[in-house]
């Protein structure tokens, strides 16, 4: 598990430690997602240090952070974090270093909104946990605790506004029509075009491309998938969370972020996943020891950098199938596909919405399909207005494209 580790001692920090064991580690359980939250403490902490603020002194009084503390916090945020800090979990953590107010360095080379959200997002959710560690240690009475929980709130709310807002989900780019049609020519593995050599490699990579496109997984889920958890008779693949499994020996393991759930997978991609088993990874010694549907040509399980690489050579090699082309650019375009079924299913929005956040494994209350709706019902918008606008122009030629002046 990943830990947020003095870097004179060696030792990890105590306040951290227990927020990742206690709150971290039953919520989120994947190691990626811990390590992430542990780098919005390592911010905050890194700030409180710099500045000489006694977090712990500043709860019990209720004092928490000044508005100009504040700011100073969401500035360093933008700052890149140190080459050093690249460490793997658990290991050597060094501090966020940020750039002098008003510099040209603050400006330039800063990281993006959408990192930033996401180091407040995990400061913020730290803050509130020592908030209310504090209150129960502090307040003698429902009243006291009324009041240091108010103003708790509003210390929070005040972080929350200066958190920079992001682009929404849905601006997120899917393949085009002529991006997806020249993506499935090039992974087929008898065209000329195809960029790797080896059967066994043609054949997986296109069966990775075809279940991005065909399921909308992720790259976590997909690197998990179990050949005892595909049932081929049904046509259905069950996508279940293990976090540190033991049985997989991937550094860095992939693991699935969102929840458990079976979906279907269709009898053309059961049947070509089928083959693939049979024909090809059958045919590796080393990917008798587990059951780890995509492997590496070794045979051992496929790593989160080998998939990666697999995107990034699509797009040196084939520039048509967009720049962007990535596992998560594969997710996005199954949604704008699922929103097409759906509009020819006449489904109403709550079925929809029903039916996507199972697929995609999201719970029952999220937002994120409401971003998908979104965008259709502006595609619908756009359509409507354009309709309208043809029947209210009718054959009249626009002044300046018609010869005249």
């Amino acid at each position: 598990m990943p830990l947020l580790v003095d870097v004179g001692s060696g030792l990890p920090l105590f306040d951290p430690c227990v927020y990742a064991c206690t709150v971290l580690r039953p919520k989120a359980g994947s190691g990626a997602t811990i390590e992430q939250a542990l780098r919005g403490v390592q911010l905050l902490l890194t700030f409180a240090g710099e500045r000489g603020i006694n977090l712990a002194d500043r709860f019990a009084e209720a004092r928490f952070l000044d508005l100009h503390e504040l700011d100073d916090l969401v500035r360093m945020a933008y700052a890149p974090r140190s080459p050093a800090a690249e460490s793997e979990p658990g290991e050597r953590v060094v501090p966020l270093r940020a750039p002098r107010r008003g510099s040209s360095r603050a400006k330039s080379s800063g990281v993006s909104a959408g990192t930033v959200a996401i180091r407040i997002y995990y400061a913020r959710q730290y803050l509130e946990w020592m908030g209310q560690r504090a209150a129960g240690r502090v307040c003698k009475s429902l009243e006291q605790r009324h009041s240091y929980m108010t103003r708790l709130n509003e210390f929070l709310q005040r972080l929350r506004m200066r958190t920079p807002k992001t682009r929404e989900h849905a601006d997120r780019l899917s393949l085009t029509a002529t991006q997806k049609r020249e993506l499935l020519r090039v992974i087929e593995p008898e065209s000329p075009d195809n960029p790797w050599s080896g059967e066994f490699v043609r054949d997986r990579n296109r069966l990775i491309v075809l279940w991005g496109l065909g399921t909308g997984l992720r790259r976590g889920e997909m690197l998990g998938l179990r050949i005892r958890l595909l049932d081929f008779r049904r046509q259905m693949a069950s996508i279940v969370r293990r976090p540190d499994d033991r049985a997989d020996p991937r550094k860095h393991q992939p693991n699935t972020k969102t929840r458990e759930r079976a979906i279907d997978i269709g009898k053309e991609l059961a049947y070509w996943t089928h083959e693939h088993i049979i024909r090809y990874r059958s045919t590796l010694r080393r990917a008798q020891k587990h059951d780890f549907l995509f492997v590496a040509e070794s045979g051992e399980p496929m790593s989160l950098a080998a998939l990666s690489k697999v995107f990034r050579v699509l797009r040196d090699r084939h520039p048509v199938v967009g720049e962007r082309l990535s596992s998560h650019v594969l997710r996005h375009t199954w949604n704008e596909d699922f929103s097409d079924v759906a509009d020819r299913a006449n489904l109403s929005d709550e079925d929809e919405q029903r039916a996507r956040n199972h697929a995609m494994g999201w719970s029952d209350t999220s937002k994120t399909a409401g971003q998908y709706l979104k965008r259709r019902t502006r595609r619908q918008s756009a359509e409507a207005s354009a309709e309208i606008q043809r029947n209210i122009i009718g054959g009249k030629r626009v002044r300046g494209h018609d010869g005249g002046n």
